[in-house]
Parts: structure tokens; C-alpha cells; sequence
């Protein structure tokens, strides 16, 4: 059985570089992609079908919550979970009522991030 696909969307290259490692050094076997903005994280997405999408919500061409409600109609199956900068109760309650299985502040700790994968993979 192949590991299951992870795709990491972010437009902030340093972001996504700090999650792949928080990732690596966890010992989660997943298959990594990324994306750098919403556009290209949906386009990602439809080609590669990740078992958990790591969704930043502000990001050029299209934000996180519009990533997410479209994900919603095209990939339903598809979890996602929200690493943002912007943790404030309603941004997070408009994420997860859209659909996201959890929600990740930043800054992160790696063994934060691991924690919510593996609970995001285990639903």
C-alpha cells in the first residue's frame, strides 16, 4: 500500500519549506506535493487527488476558503487542514463550517503539525 498523498499550499516559499521538514522529521510516511498559490493548489489537487490538502487562507489568485469551498463540490473526499497566520474564532468557525477538518496557527510546532495530520488521516 502506497503512503498516502500530502499536498502542502502556500505561497510563502519558507512556510512550505518549514512544513515539508516538520513533516520529514515526524516519520509521517506521506508523499509530499506543494503548491504556491490557491490557483495552482487546486489545479494540484484535480491532477493528484492528496488525501489531505495543508491550506494557507490568504494567497494570491484565489484564498484558502475559496480553495476550500470549491474542493467541497470537485474533490468532497479530500481532507483539508488550515495553517494560517489568521487564527481568530470567526476565520477559524468560517474554515471548518466550510468544510476543513482542523485548523493549525502559525507560528507551528513541528510536533503540532504532525499531531493534526495524523488526526486529519485518521478521520
Amino acid at each position: 500500500m502506497s503512503p498516502p498523498t500530502l499536498l502542502v499550499v502556500d505561497d510563502d516559499r519558507f512556510v512550505r519549506d518549514l512544513l515539508k521538514d516538520a513533516i520529514r522529521q515526524s516519520g509521517l510516511e506521506v508523499r509530499m506535493l506543494e503548491a504556491r498559490d490557491g490557483r495552482e493548489g487546486l489545479e494540484v489537487a484535480e491532477r493528484e487527488h492528496p488525501a489531505l490538502i495543508l491550506l494557507d487562507l490568504f494567497m494570491p489568485h484565489r484564498s484558502g476558503l475559496e480553495v476550500l469551498e470549491s474542493l467541497r463540490t470537485t474533490a468532497p473526499d479530500t481532507r483539508v487542514l488550515i495553517i494560517s497566520s489568521m487564527d481568530v474564532e470567526p476565520v477559524v468557525e468560517q474554515a471548518l463550517s466550510a468544510g476543513a477538518v482542523g485548523f493549525v496557527g502559525k507560528p507551528f510546532h513541528p510536533l503540532e503539525i504532525a499531531q493534526a495530520i495524523r488526526q486529519a488521516l485518521a478521520h
